[in-house]
């Protein structure tokens, strides 16, 4: 089981200029396990970095990968058919969040409890999440070739909606990160812990990694 210590660095100002030397300071984490090769062999390149100032987790992904459209137009679309990053976070055994993100900042968060419905996110505490995509905000059509894109998540405690945490301090919690685009020219499903799963899923706590908060 991979593991990871997040730490915690408080910016002066939240600039994106600020954050980007920050992030620039950190080392990447690798998306790379390819769980299902038969099937899906493609593993364009995909990282994540990652750190906190106590009330807000700031997540950086970056990808590489070929052959890329951006067709969802809202939160709560079926984002993961577009180039997609996601973090999923189990803050107990019970629970976790699914936070899913397309190339362009369009977003899926809800939450799954054991013996109960998922919930999704209000609309009201998604819009607390700060998205900076380095393609911007507009959808396009099929761009062919090499593309390169990163997108930066600022994504508050309180975003744990059924939960009452106020600040990520010191918090050991559970995790996992992908990247999948399973509507692009040639989907795929990485994956930053390994999954032991006979076909795609990411919805499975079980093969989360562990992430300690500083």
């Amino acid at each position: 089981m991979n593991t990871l210590k997040v730490p915690k660095i408080i910016p002066a100002t939240n600039s994106t200029e600020e954050l980007k030397e920050i992030f620039a300071t950190l080392t990447a984490n690798g998306i790379t396990n390819c769980n299902w090769p038969e099937e899906y062999p493609y593993t364009p390149e995909a990282s994540f970095k990652i750190f906190h100032d106590g009330t807000n987790i700031y997540l950086q992904f970056e990808v590489t990968e070929k052959d890329i459209h951006s067709k969802i137009t809202e939160d709560f679309g079926e984002v993961w058919t577009d180039p997609c990053v996601e973090m999923f976070i189990a803050p107990d055994s019970d629970t976790y969040y699914n936070f899913e993100c397309t190339c362009i900042g369009k977003m899926l968060v809800a939450c799954h409890a054991t013996a109960k419905e998922t919930e999704r996110m209000p609309l009201e505490t998604l819009a607390t999440i700060k998205r900076i995509p380095t393609l911007g905000t507009d959808n396009f059509g099929l761009r062919e070739g090499e593309n390169s894109w990163s997108i930066i998540e600022i994504i508050p405690a309180a975003t744990l909606f059924n939960h009452k945490i106020e600040s990520w301090d010191g918090k050991t919690m559970r995790a996992n990160f992908y990247k999948c685009g399973d509507n692009l020219p040639t989907p795929h499903f990485l994956s930053w812990n390994k999954i032991d799963y006979p076909r795609p899923n990411f919805h499975l706590p079980e093969y989360f990694g562990e992430i300690q908060f500083e």
